[in-house]
């Protein structure tokens, strides 16, 4: 059922393997511009959540976030939180190896940060918007809170969001309808905003900017640090075990069982008199 998507996506795995050791810069480049994109989502977001009524503004903040997923679907980058499904995949399929998943995961991470810094420093520069102006109080306390809270709380989080994330991605994958694709990329990213759940790279841009920006003192590197170690933790098992390894072990028992009952249909019957 599941085995024109879980080839289609442990490909992409494997190709981004091979994509990053033929051309590390490259992939790199493609890295960051996933981490800018999903700032540019960070961006509208605290911009129209930062005046919304609060009876709507979560729905609101969701709504226009699955923008940043959007872009960076259509438009091509390479995002980690994605890579924590396509790569387990790869792996699972034995298209790539351990250290191929590793070198990915690193390299793109660090790539995410580098474009959200850089989106950061931009908008700083173009004078900070609504986050920097008469938004930043609701965008501090937005920023503050993710940095103040517990780590099994982040943990959590940081699980159901790229599970949210991953599913987004993989039923995109299921269609070849460019419209359909906006429609299913919609509803897991809204939820996963409205509902506050966390984003590793999206957390890159908020903390960037905070820290760029006159900051209250309950906002540190050492906070944002806290929180980018056990959101990056419980998206790789949202992505890794929540959504690949699920489907990955129903792929398997399903082409088991069906393996085996072929064999059953093909062996001759023992004769009693043998």
């Amino acid at each position: 059922m599941y085995e024109e998507a879980i080839s289609r996506l442990s490909e992409s795995g494997r190709s981004k393997s091979s994509a990053l050791t033929a051309n590390p810069i490259s992939f790199i480049v493609g890295s960051a511009m996933a981490g800018a994109y999903i700032g540019f989502g960070d961006i509208i977001m605290f911009t129209v959540g930062a005046h919304a009524d609060p009876a709507w503004s979560h729905l609101v903040m969701g709504a226009v976030f699955a923008s940043a997923l959007t872009i960076v679907i259509f438009a091509g980058s390479e995002l980690f939180t994605g890579m924590a499904m396509y790569m387990p995949l790869a792996l699972l399929s034995g298209k790539t190896g351990l250290i191929d998943l590793l070198r990915v995961w690193i390299l793109c991470w660090l790539g995410n940060f580098a474009g959200a810094f850089l989106l950061a420093v931009l908008f700083k520069l173009g004078g900070g918007g609504v986050l920097l102006g008469d938004g930043s109080p609701a965008f501090f306390a937005a920023v503050a809170a993710k940095i103040s809270a517990p780590a099994h709380e982040l943990f959590a989080r940081g699980i159901i969001c790229n599970w949210l994330v991953c599913l987004a991605i993989w039923m995109a994958y299921r269609t070849e309808n460019d419209a359909a694709k906006v429609f299913l990329i919609f509803w897991p990213i809204m939820i996963f905003v409205a509902a506050g759940f966390e984003h590793c790279v999206a957390n890159m841009f908020a903390f960037s900017l905070a820290l760029l920006g006159p900051h209250p003192a309950t906002i540190s590197v050492y906070g944002a640090l806290h929180n980018l170690v056990f959101v990056t933790l419980g998206n790789i098992v949202g992505g890794g075990i929540m959504v690949a390894g699920g489907y990955w072990v129903q792929f398997a028992g399903t082409a088991q069982a069906t393996s085996t009952l072929a064999a059953r249909r093909t062996t001759p019957p023992v004769s009693r008199n043998s």
